[in-house]
């Protein structure tokens, strides 16, 4: 159950940092010209940080793939699994919409009651093949900063 929020809170904040980008960084990028694709979370020792008194590790956040769609919507799922984004009881895992400009992202989403959520998150920096996320998980009071990976082998879409 923990880890089941845990992963909706982090996929959630993810999300919300990689909703429909507009505006550029100093040399003119826009992470909304380059959002669209596939996307892995980092597994790697430092792909995750978290700041706070907790004792959750980063293991505790089983998101995994984000899949950000040219039309704005977005797609998001636990390590286990599949691009049909369903978790281990059988409801789809965040299927929603996203903004985002070079410096947030937003990601809106029904949750399993039919309540509209919304994440919000910070952009830290991005490259064509990496965007750093952090945000604030309110409830269990700490800060999470990971980062995201394109997938040039995946079906972008």
């Amino acid at each position: 159950m923990l880890s089941k929020i845990l992963y909706r809170a982090a996929i959630v904040a993810a999300l919300i940092l990689m909703t429909a980008c507009g505006g550029g960084d100093d040399d003119g990028r826009r992470l909304g010209e380059m959002i669209v694709g596939t996307w892995q979370r980092g597994w790697n020792k430092g792909d995750v940080i978290i700041d706070g008194d907790t004792d959750l590790e980063p293991e505790n956040f089983t998101y995994d793939l984000f899949v950000f769609r040219g039309d704005g919507s977005y797609n998001g799922m636990v390590r286990e699994g599949t691009f049909t984004a369903y978790d281990k009881e059988g409801k789809v895992i965040y299927n929603g919409d996203y903004r985002c400009d070079n410096n947030n992202l937003k990601l809106t989403y029904l949750d399993d009651d039919k309540v509209k959520r919304t994440i919000l998150a910070q952009v830290v920096s991005f490259t064509d093949s990496s965007v750093l996320i952090r945000y604030d998980y309110e409830q269990k009071g700490i800060t999470v900063t990971f980062i995201i990976r394109k997938q040039t082998n995946a079906t972008n879409g």
